[in-house]
């Protein structure tokens, strides 16, 4: 059980509660039954000192009666049961007097007093001794005990649906919403902000699934046309002006491939295609797709090895720094470094205006970017994160360096 879990407080405070009890009870009953004792004590030493005052004459027998008159003692005559009493009870206490013998026996539940007086045998009975109450005091310690227990488990009750609230959290950070129940179970404040979280993720589903389809209804009603107008370029002679459309087209459907990336990025699609990949595969697919000229683009050593990812979004992710690179490139030209730790992006031209995190935004756009959607930033972004890796940016020199960083935390070692 974690420490820091509100069970492992309640339950440590209901054991340190159950324990404080039991001592408590201990104590109690050790300090009952000495004043019991005491109590005892003092009752028998006053009727023997009233006895043996009696028998030496010192006071007579109304006097007595007057002293004793609140104490039940029944002296014992039958001289089979004061043998049995003798020879077999337990002496409790004993004392010394003058001309005299004080006992407290114990035999079979029934205390009995001992007097011996010049030579001669005295035993009574004590008709009101009652044993010490340990049955009640027990009665009462495991009553509070139980007490305890019923309320731990009650409370721990009420506090389950917490628990099980946080499963459908953790499930909802995992992006797994078809898997979120209603786990409320009653009226109490904990049971209802259950039953809101799961409204609020019924809400949410339900405005993800509108959302998608919205898109993705874009998305198919403007491929139409674009394969209706490429299907139309191939009934024209060529020309530049059919090659410009056709790269019009090209990189309207790119745009489009884009957009999915962003709508997937934006869903929290799982990555359910990352596979075994070579870097250099990677590159070359975001160089092609790119459709960049082979002097626009530079390798400066070609390191190869395998990394774990999706194919298409992470190629995705170096085309879009190998498009912006390029155009704002001074020689339109970008180099690109590839070493274990981090793939970079080296440009000569004008630095950022602002902090990398501002176009890292969705749909941010510096000063140079009146054609841009402000995407390209953001979708890198997005999907390096996705990989458990992340994009870093500096200045050196007259020189752009964009960083794809912790890329050995995908590398696929041989």
């Amino acid at each position: 059980m974690n420490k820091s879990s509100i069970f492992y407080t309640i339950t440590f405070i209901f054991i340190l509660a159950i324990v404080s009890v039991v001592l408590a009870f201990l104590w109690l009953i050790a300090y009952d039954q000495q004043n019991y004792t005491d109590e005892l004590n003092a009752k028998y030493s006053l009727v023997a000192n009233a006895r043996l005052l009696y028998f030496s004459g010192i006071i007579d027998e109304r006097e007595f009666k007057e002293q004793t008159k609140n104490y039940k003692m029944e002296a014992v005559t039958d001289l089979a049961e004061m043998r049995q009493v003798i020879f077999r009870g337990e002496v409790l206490a004993k004392a010394f007097a003058n001309n005299g013998i004080v006992e407290i026996v114990s035999y079979k539940r029934d205390i009995y007093l001992k007097i011996i007086y010049n030579s001669r045998l005295y035993l009574y009975v004590d008709q009101e001794y009652e044993s010490y109450r340990y049955f009640i005091i027990r009665f009462m310690a495991l009553s509070v005990v139980l007490i305890l227990i019923f309320l731990y488990v009650y409370t721990i009750k009420k506090l389950r649906p917490l628990s099980l609230l946080r499963k459908q959290i953790d499930k909802f950070a995992n992006n797994k919403l078809d898997e979120i129940e209603d786990v409320s179970s009653g009226k109490d404040e904990i049971s209802q902000v259950a039953s809101a979280f799961f409204t609020a993720i019924t809400q949410i589903q339900k405005l993800n699934k509108s959302r998608q389809f919205f898109i993705r209804n874009i998305m198919h009603e403007l491929k139409t046309p674009i394969t209706k107008g490429l299907i139309t370029l191939e009934m024209i002679d060529d020309s530049k002006y059919k090659e410009r459309l056709s790269g019009i087209f090209y990189r309207l459907e790119l745009l489009i491939n884009e957009f999915a990336a962003v709508e997937q990025i934006a869903s929290g699609a799982t990555f359910v295609n990352k596979k075994k990949y070579n870097i250099l595969d990677l590159i070359d697919e975001a160089k092609e797709v790119a459709m960049s000229d082979e002097n626009n683009v530079k390798i400066l050593n070609n390191e190869s090895f395998f990394v774990s990812a999706d194919f298409k979004l992470f190629s995705t992710a170096i085309k879009n720094m190998i498009d912006n690179g390029v155009k704002y490139a001074d020689d339109r030209i970008i180099e690109i470094e590839i070493n274990e730790k981090y793939l970079c992006f080296k440009n000569k031209g004008k630095g950022l205006d602002y902090s990398l995190e501002y176009y890292t935004q969705a749909f941010t756009q510096g000063n140079k970017q009146k054609d841009s959607f402000g995407l390209g930033l953001y979708i890198v972004d997005t999907i390096l994160k996705s990989h458990n890796m992340f994009l870093d940016y500096e200045y050196e020199n007259g020189v752009n360096k964009f960083y794809f960083k912790n890329l050995d935390k995908i590398i696929i070692k041989e």
